[in-house]
């Protein structure tokens, strides 16, 4: 038995928190839900969201956005993620959903679809100020005024860009402010009115109050996961429920695990727990990025745990128990020596959501 448990209370408390803070800057909540709703399952969360008063909802993949209608949400779905492909954009104007122009293809494209369906198509601009992804280069708006201008099947709702460092150095954040505002005021003077402004990501919000603007999209701040310090209160909101499935006496000296990375040094009482990396558990993201400063503070962080407990714990019963050995595709291995846990006890476990495994149950509760 594993299953992915979303404390439902935390998480409306989270969102309550979150609608109180942007009530104080006049900034509507876009709710972000791409990878499955940050893990916590798209639909579920969804409904939750529009229950408390979140309108829009913003998603990175047609597929998502496809499962929400079929799901029952009926508030706007923006689509984050401009296409090129001309199916896409019929189905996404049929939908009703939001779409994203950021290049003249996907413009024309979106253009093209709108006039087959014979009506016009909702669509944001996306403005790149700095992050090389999507969106039309801040520094080319009146050759993308022109082309947006043409589109005579598009109806402009709204302009965002979005913000490559928000959880860093604030000059970054503030220079694509610099270069956001810039381009709006190119829009401006060849007729396109920006509709909804918005740049900030949860960090950005958190973090940047002038930033702002009309609207912010929101992810990880729901959940409570965040790279940096808050005062807005935000709880963690999701664990991993299993239980043992195993115990068993092992004499000091024995192997546990793959690689022979660990061996008792007494005798010790082990249980099994079905949970491994598949499930996504003990998965991080790599060390990806490789400027100088980046590996000087990858080396200083490894130097650094050295002198610290990198041993991972889970609690079973609600005793803190160390994890044996290498974590496993589907099992791990945990001391139970100092306790009296027996088969079938239950095992919580410390995760982030949008690692675990789509296929994982989630229960809200």
């Amino acid at each position: 038995m594993k299953k992915l448990v979303i404390e439902k209370e935390k998480l409306i408390n989270n969102i309550l928190a979150l609608k109180a803070e942007a009530a104080a800057t006049n900034t509507k909540l876009i709710a972000m839900l791409k990878g499955n709703g940050y893990g916590l399952g798209l639909g579920t969360f969804a409904h939750i969201l529009t229950e408390n008063g979140v309108d829009t909802i913003s998603v990175c993949l047609l597929e998502e956005a496809r499962a929400l209608r079929e799901d029952g949400i009926a508030a706007e779905i923006l689509l984050l993620s401009p296409t090129c492909d001309l199916s896409e954009a019929k189905e996404a104007i049929s939908l009703g959903i939001t779409c994203a122009v950021g290049s003249e293809d996907s413009c024309a494209i979106l253009d093209i679809a709108a006039e087959q369906l014979g009506v016009k198509a909702k669509a944001h601009l996306a403005i790149d100020t700095g992050f090389g992804r999507f969106g039309f280069l801040y520094s080319e708006m009146p050759a993308a005024a022109k082309r947006i201008n043409e589109a005579e099947h598009i109806e402009i709702t709204g302009t965002f860009t979005h913000l490559s460092d928000a959880f860093g150095d604030a000059k970054n954040s503030m220079l694509q402010y610099e270069r956001f505002m810039a381009a709006l005021d190119a829009l401006k003077a060849n007729g396109i009115a920006p509709g909804l402004r918005h740049m900030c990501n949860s960090c950005g919000f958190l973090r940047f109050k002038n930033l702002r603007l009309d609207a912010a999209r929101i992810g990880s701040a729901f959940l409570g996961r965040l790279p940096i310090q808050t005062n807005v209160k935000l709880e963690k909101i999701a664990y991993l429920e299993s239980c043992i499935c195993e115990t068993k006496l092992l004499p000091a000296g024995f192997n546990i695990g793959y690689a022979n990375t660990y061996k008792t040094k007494r005798e010790t009482r082990i249980g099994v727990v079905p949970v491994g990396y598949m499930d996504g558990f003990g998965v991080s993201k790599v060390n990806d990025t490789f400027r100088f400063s980046d590996i000087v503070r990858y080396t200083i962080n490894s130097a650094k745990a050295l002198f610290r407990d990198n041993a991972v714990y889970v609690r079973v019963n609600g005793v803190r128990c160390r994890v044996l050995g290498r974590i496993s595709m589907f099992n791990i291995i945990v001391d139970l020596t100092d306790t009296d846990a027996q088969t079938g006890d239950e095992v919580i476990l410390e995760c982030n959501p949008i690692l675990i495994d789509a296929s994982l149950m989630r229960e809200y509760k």
